[in-house]
């Protein structure tokens, strides 16, 4: 950012040095890269007019000019093509030194005299290359030294490195703002009044948006009766000295608004206005679009568009269009002032490749209600530079008002991490030094600092103003070494580890897929990304299983086939808003297949099953002492119809079963692959906390078995779990050995059996005890569930 000393100074009262300036400013974090001294001293370089121009008569390229300075007439040999009578323009004299150390010499040219020379702006040193001679303003006296005439005052241009989370220094005020702070002034706002005419604009232009997330804010003036012509020289100047080419005055208005209040503004050819409407939506992908540079713009879905009642007249915040630019036929000026949502700039921009002085703030957050404001003071400017008549009020369409935030300002807090000891009294002046309001133990954030969300923030500006080299360094901190323990942190190293000692390999995989594949295999939407870095890098994936199955199929094409792999990783939960970051899930992923041993000459060399993931979450729920847990049946569109879910206090935290072969057959899998899903913040919050330690019991256990004959809808969980209840404190043990469904077993039926533990911490079991236990354990199964015992 281009940042001139002179044009500070129409905000402050500035002597300090501008070296020194630079200085200060980079201890505050603009950091100033180069200070560019602009001077105007053309000595020997006077006001002159031509009085005649004749062709030079030995070459066709060449004109013959009489050039009066006021005091004697000079003949000059010159070869630019804008040259004509009657133009008053800047005459170097002989002995006169220019740019590059040309100097001027009575020379003959082509066997005629040339006795000086007109220059152009480049011959000066004001700009790079010029299409021909400068021409002046006609008012200007004849003989006066060129820097007198134009009243050039010698300039510092600053190059400041603006970071990214600053917006509000992309201008002049908001540079004057900081500058402020340092030399304790604030700024002077250039007064505003407006002539209006008593048409209302509301009456000529109507607004609607419909698109508001992507434009919150839509302002516009009308001003009539301009007169489309040059800027005077103070405005070309100023614009020439931060980079910007003059273009005819309404544009160069709206350019220096843009550099002076970091406000981007647009100004159309009202008569090209169809319907005097104004329509904000968003773009339908595809869509076509000229703009301002004459290039056809094939827009994405989203982009937001400024329209009339017919077309696209803009590309909202980054563009205006061919078809409603101002030219010298333009009598009529709609004047737009708007604010743009930052990341619908930012992706619409990278999406053109297209970045222009305006996406570039807009993009990092201009000030929602700093737009009246700007738009004001360019209807000022354009009253008196070009003539033209304000209509009366502003039309603005402001749906949903976007308020100011608070910050609590903690005086200790900000103490202890800047390591001073300030009193509030001393933070409140340096934050209301940079408009920051402080009301009771609040700070005020204005809209034009969106940098700002916490107290680190404000610690941050007390820091900067206060002096980073006035915070004494210190060689002894007070640390406190009792370091909180995250508690969630270790039961997820706990569950790698116990995963890692059943066997498992730790995978980990990108949260960004394929949102269409992904669709296909989990049958649910996903969360778009809203500037994915590929076509194929679309979604934030909701599921883990596809993820992990992936990496069984990289294996498995590598001859690998044995496998044992979990993830702990995000799923991303679609949001309606897109604009909103959607919620995100830790889940833990697990997929098995291949052998159950593994290829050795010891293994049975039997493939895993589906009893091998279930006994596997078993382990798992025991290791992590997860409470009051129990299988139900499950299936969705990954999990087949005999999956299981894992059910605690009657809420769902997990599933496991065979990977259905439709998924399989996509990733081109041959055999089984048994995989398990689940929540893990839920496994941590069910877990048994309160654990206690008990010893090996002394005495010994009986053991009994039993067979019963139930009903095949039965879950055997339900059966455990009445076993159980009845048994009560001297069962300790139930294992279920045997599910057996045949000739012995009518249809609809199938025997379950059982082997029960029991044992008691204090003694010996007797015979009696045991029978006793067992008897009620039989009549009650029978009577619960119509179950007999299977001779």
């Amino acid at each position: 950012m281009k940042i001139s000393y002179n044009w500070l100074k129409d905000y402050l009262d500035l002597t300090v040095d501008p070296h020194h300036l630079a200085d200060r400013l980079s201890l505050i974090g603009l950091e100033v890269e180069e200070v560019i001294e602009r001077k105007f001293d053309f000595p020997q370089v006077v006001v002159g007019q031509i009085l005649g121009v004749d062709p030079h008569p030995n070459a066709d390229k060449l004109s013959l000019c009489r050039v009066t300075t006021g005091e004697e007439e000079l003949s000059i040999i010159c070869g630019a093509p804008n040259v004509a009578t009657g133009q008053v323009v800047a005459v170097a004299k002989i002995g006169a030194t220019l740019t590059q150390g040309l100097k001027i010499h009575k020379t003959k040219i082509r066997n005629v005299e040339s006795e000086g020379m007109i220059c152009s702006r480049a011959e000066l040193g004001l700009e790079e290359h010029s299409q021909g001679i400068w021409v002046l303003p006609e008012n200007l006296p004849l003989g006066v030294p060129l820097d007198k005439a134009l009243q050039l005052e010698t300039d510092y241009i600053f190059d400041v490195a603006v970071t990214p989370n600053r917006p509000d220094c992309l201008s002049h005020l908001g540079i004057a703002r900081e500058v402020g702070a340092l030399v304790n002034q604030h700024i002077q706002k250039p007064a505003i009044k407006l002539n209006e005419i008593k048409q209302a604009a509301s009456e000529q232009i109507e607004i609607e948006i419909k698109s508001p997330a992507g434009c919150p804010r839509y302002s516009a003036r009308l001003i009539r009766n301009v007169k489309i012509g040059e800027s005077p020289s103070w405005l070309v100047r100023r614009l020439e000295a931060v980079g910007l080419r003059p273009i005819n005055n309404v544009v160069d208005i709206t350019n220096y608004i843009l550099m002076e209040t970091g406000h981007p503004l647009h100004a159309f050819d009202y008569e090209l206005i169809q319907g005097k409407k104004i329509i904000v939506r968003e773009s339908q992908k595809g869509e076509k679009f000229t703009t301002l540079d004459d290039k056809e713009r094939v827009l994405n879905k989203g982009t937001v568009l400024i329209c009339d009642a017919r077309e696209p007249v803009a590309i909202g915040g980054i563009m205006g269009g061919l078809n409603s630019e101002v030219s010298t036929e333009t009598q009529h000026v709609l004047l737009e002032s708007a604010y743009f949502n930052p990341e619908s700039i930012q992706m619409s921009a990278r999406y053109l490749g297209l970045s222009t002085e305006a996406s570039q703030r807009f993009e990092r957050g201009a000030d929602p209600n700093g737009n009246i404001f700007a738009l004001d003071r360019a209807a000022q400017l354009i009253s008196e530079l070009a003539g033209g008549d304000i209509c009366k009020g502003i039309v603005d369409a402001y749906p949903e008002a976007i308020p100011s935030r608070t910050i609590p300002l903690q005086v200790e807090q900000i103490n202890n991490l800047l390591g001073t000891s300030l009193e509030k009294k001393e933070m409140c002046e340096i934050l209301e030094r940079i408009d920051l309001k402080v009301e009771g133990d609040d700070v005020i954030i204005p809209s034009f600092r969106p940098d700002l969300y916490g107290v680190a923030d404000l610690a941050e500006e007390v820091a900067r103003h206060h002096g980073l080299d006035n915070i004494r360094p210190r060689s002894q901190f007070l640390i406190d070494y009792n370091v909180q323990v995250n508690f969630f942190e270790v039961f997820i190293d706990n569950l790698k580890n116990a995963l890692v000692g059943l066997g498992f390999q730790e995978v980990m995989t990108s949260s960004m897929v394929n949102s269409g594949m992904w669709k296909k295999l989990t049958e649910q939407s996903l969360h778009p990304i809203m500037n994915p870095i590929s076509k194929d890098l679309d979604g934030l994936r909701n599921h883990l299983i596809p993820s992990l199955v992936q990496v069984v199929q990289y294996n498995r094409n590598r001859k690998i086939q044995d496998l044992k792999l979990f993830e702990i990783n995000r799923i991303f939960l679609p949001s309606p808003d897109k604009n909103i970051q959607p919620p995100e899930e830790l889940q833990l992923a697990i997929a098995i297949s291949g052998k159950r041993e593994g290829s050795t000459w010891t293994s049975t060399q039997k493939d895993v099953d589906f009893f091998d993931i279930k006994g596997l979450m078993e382990l798992i729920y025991h290791k992590i002492s997860l409470d009051n847990w129990q299988f139900i049946s499950y299936s969705d569109s990954i999990i087949d119809e005999n999956g299981l879910a894992v059910s605690v206090k009657k809420e769902i935290i997990g599933k496991l079963g065979r990977l259905r072969p439709r998924i399989q057959e996509f990733f081109e899998i041959e055999g089984d692959v048994f995989v398990a899903e689940l929540n893990v913040r839920k496994l941590f919050d069910y877990r048994k906390v309160d654990r206690k330690y008990q010893p090996i019991p002394r005495f010994p256990a009986v053991l009994r078995d039993l067979a019963f004959i139930v009903q095949e809808e039965l879950h055997s969980q339900d059966l455990v779990n009445l076993i159980s209840k009845i048994g009560g404190a001297l069962l300790t043990e139930i294992e279920i050995f045997d599910v057996y469904r045949g000739k012995q077993v009518q249809d609809g039926k199938k025997s379950i059996a059982l082997r029960l533990n029991f044992q008691s911490p204090q003694r010996t079991l007797t015979e009696e005890e045991v029978n006793s236990v067992m008897e009620k354990i039989i009549g009650g199964v029978g009577k619960t569930f119509q179950a007999k015992l299977r001779d």
